[in-house]
This record gives C-alpha cells, structure tokens and sequence, in this order.
C-alpha cells in the first residue's frame, strides 16, 4: 500500500523519480494537466500546523495528527506549558562581527523531529524484533502503517551519510551558525528523550549515542525542509483568508520551485483537507512543483482560529495572488 493510499488522499496520476541533473526525487506527470485540475487532496487530520497559535493548548487543539501517535504525547513534553521543566527550543550563537545568531523550533516541529528520529533509530540503528523475531520491534514506537510508509519515504540515509540541505526559511546567510544552533536544539531533546526513556530503551540510547545525535539533527532539518506556507480559505469571502505554515505528507514530494512553478496549494477548512491544483497546464513527463515560500514574502504572527480571536497572518496583496484565490474556493478546492 503506499502512502496516498494509506491516507486516504487522493492524487492525479504521476510518478515519484530521481532527476537525471542532479539525482533529486521528484513527482512528475504521468498525463497531461491543464491549468486548474486538481493534482491532490489530502485530509487534514494527516497534516501539521507548526505555528497554528502561540497558545500551547490551541496548538496542540491544532495539530491533533493520525500521522505519528506518538507525535502527540511528544508536543504535550515539549510544550511551553509542560508541567516538567521546559525542554529549550531555542539556541544562539555569537558571529565574529558581534551579532547573534538565533533559531527557535516550534514545539509541533520538535515533537515531529523526536517522532521521526525515533522511529528510524529503533528500525535501522538498533533492528531490534520481537520474540518471535519479527513483527513489530519490542521497544520504540509501535508499528503504525501510515507512520512507517512516511518514514521510508524521507531520505534520512542520504542526510545522515551525505550531509544536510539549507533549512528552507532561513534568513541567516552564515549556515554555520545555524547548523550550530540545530545541532544545540538536538542535543536538547536527546536530553529530553534520554529523561523521557524506560530503562530498557535507555540501555539502547546509551548504547548508540553518536547515532541518536545524528539520526536526531537529520530529523530537524528533514522537518523543516518539508514546511510548506499556503493559502488557507475558511470560506468564499476573501478577507477571511489566511496564510500558515503546514507539513502536509504527500504534498511534500513536490519540490520547491519558486521561479517556475506549476502548482500551487491551499488548506480548505470547508472541506478540511490541502489540496493542490494546476497553475497552467503541464506535459507529460514534466516535474511538478511548488512555491514553499507561499502567496506571501513575510510571516508575521500566528494562525487564525476558526473565530479569528488569535493573532494571525494577514495574507499580503501580490501579484500572484490571483492564482490561488482563483484557482481554489470553498466549495470547489
């Protein structure tokens, strides 16, 4: 069974290849699309909203997730208002000119680190099986379909073995700095997992500390390059859009594309799924792609709630604008 079909979202058909330029997996089309036709529908009980409000009980309201079990009880330690000591999302490092450096992780996004960590450490670093020598490992995560097919589906192994992307959403130049900061925010929740973890499963953590470090920073950047910024339309009227950050499994095997792109996404609160559709028409063969910067420059604040009361990100007039309103409605996303 693959993925799409584990969530029960729907695609149009196209196929998962590596690039020959450059050896990258893409979706390309397996048809001819023309501007408009929908591309794909994924339910939003799958998907994450990183920054969904600055209260911890609206985020955790918000990111309710069938993706990853686990990731729930991850988001309630790693909240700001956990009843222990508060894990720090946030590092900082000082340039050689006098600036500092600073990166702060979501607690949705680093409940989906530790998720994804932890399921590839217990299945590729410690291969431990049950009694009977299969089935579901005896200590870690238990077996979840959807969960284990969108963890084969992440390069982790190219990330640990071959190095690690620029995070998308970075407005640091000096990657340096921010792979410190990443590798510091890692190290935080290994503590964290390490305070967290049964004697059994400890035993094993203690076993294999390089790999958890590595396994643990492949899995924030992995998270992060798959941050996606959408069009939300909670209804027809325009001025109750709204703009967010969303991980939306599926959806993130497009690739970036922000010059040429040819499709784009919005979350449809009506019908409560993200889909994504045409922008133009696109050949047989050719790479689908998606703008992760979304239809604004700027971020600024939270997610709007369904009644508006929290702060929110005001969708920004841009040229291209036009295309997701146009493309997408209420009642026809």
């Amino acid at each position: 069974m693959t993925l799409a079909r584990s969530l029960r979202a729907w695609t149009a058909p196209m196929a998962q290849v590596n690039r020959p330029r450059d050896g990258i997996r893409g979706m390309i089309a397996k048809r001819r699309f023309h501007r408009g036709d929908l591309l794909m529908d994924v339910p939003l009980r799958y998907c994450y909203f990183p920054h969904a409000s600055r209260n911890p009980r609206r985020l955790r309201r918000w990111n309710r997730s069938a993706l990853f079990p686990e990731a729930q009880l991850w988001l309630l330690r790693l909240s700001s208002d956990a009843s222990d000591a508060g894990v720090s999302l946030s590092a900082s490092v000082s340039t050689e000119d006098n600036k500092v450096v600073t990166l702060t992780l979501s607690p949705v996004e680093a409940s989906l680190a530790v998720s994804v960590a932890l399921r590839y450490f217990w299945r590729k670093v410690v291969l431990l099986k049950n009694r009977e020598g299969a089935g579901r490992p005896a200590l870690g995560p238990s077996n979840f379909h959807p969960a284990d097919l969108y963890l084969q589906s992440i390069p982790m192994e190219e990330h640990i073995l071959y190095g690690l992307e620029r995070p998308y959403f970075s407005d640091v130049e000096d990657e340096a700095n921010v792979h410190s900061n990443i590798e510091q925010i890692a190290w935080n929740l290994r503590d964290c997992i390490l305070t967290c973890a049964p004697q059994e499963e400890y035993a094993f953590y203690d076993a294999h500390p390089s790999d958890l470090d590595a396994t643990l920073l492949a899995a924030i950047y992995v998270v992060r390059a798959r941050l996606l910024r959408m069009a939300t339309i909670f209804g027809d009227e325009r001025s109750s859009d709204r703009v967010t950050s969303v991980i939306a499994p599926v959806v993130d095997f497009l690739n970036h594309g922000s010059a040429g792109h040819n499709c784009a996404a919005c979350v449809t609160i009506p019908k409560r799924a993200v889909v994504v559709r045409a922008v133009r028409d696109i050949g047989v063969g050719e790479e689908l792609t998606l703008d992760y910067r979304g239809p604004v420059q700027q971020r600024r604040g939270g997610f709007q709630n369904y009644r508006g009361t929290s702060g929110c990100e005001e969708a920004e007039e841009r040229e291209d604008w036009w295309e997701s309103r146009y493309l997408f409605s209420a009642n026809d996303a």
